[in-house]
C-alpha cells in the first residue's frame, strides 16, 4: 500500500472514530472521547512504525567476480561485496524451533544476513536460489 493510500484510510478512520467519540460525548459520555484519540494516536504510531519497516530494501546482486548485498529504503545506505568464489549460502538454524532461521552470505569472517523480513519457506527458497546463482558451474558438475 502507497503512503499516500495508508495516510488516506488512516485520516478516514480518525474522522469516523471522531466522529463516534463526540456523538457520546454529546449525550453525556465524557470519556470516550479522549480514548478514541488515545486509539487513533496508537493505531497512527503502529502504521507508521509498520511502513517504515516495509520500506527496506535488499538487493543482491551476483556477476562474475563478486556478489554484493546493498540493504537501504529509497537508496543503499550499506553495501557489503564478497568474491563469489569465496562466498558461500548459509541457512541457520535456531536453536529453539519457534525463532526463525537466518540466511547468511558469509566470506573471509564476513557476513550478512539476507531476507530478515521472509517467512520460512520463502526464506529456503531464496537460499536455493542463492546457492545456484553463486556456485560455479564447476563445482555442480559430477
Amino acid at each position: 500500500m502507497s503512503w499516500q493510500t495508508l495516510v488516506s484510510l488512516y485520516l478516514l478512520m480518525v474522522f469516523v472514530s471522531l466522529a463516534i467519540g463526540l456523538a457520546y460525548f454529546h449525550i453525556g459520555l465524557t470519556l470516550v472521547l479522549p480514548f478514541c484519540g488515545l486509539e487513533m494516536l496508537a493505531l497512527g504510531a503502529a502504521l507508521y512504525v509498520t511502513s517504515w519497516r516495509n520500506s527496506i530494501r535488499e538487493v543482491v546482486t551476483v556477476d562474475d567476480q563478486s556478489v554484493a548485498v546493498e540493504v537501504g529504503r529509497d537508496k543503499p545506505v550499506e553495501r557489503y561485496e564478497f568474491q563469489r568464489s569465496w562466498t558461500k549460502v548459509i541457512l541457520e538454524h535456531p536453536p529453539v524451533s519457534w525463532h526463525p532461521s537466518r540466511l547468511l552470505i558469509r566470506s573471509h569472517g564476513r557476513q550478512v544476513e539476507v531476507g530478515q523480513f521472509l517467512n520460512e519457506e520463502e526464506r529456503r527458497g531464496l537460499a536455493q536460489l542463492l546457492i545456484r546463482m553463486i556456485t560455479p558451474l564447476e563445482a555442480v558438475k559430477p
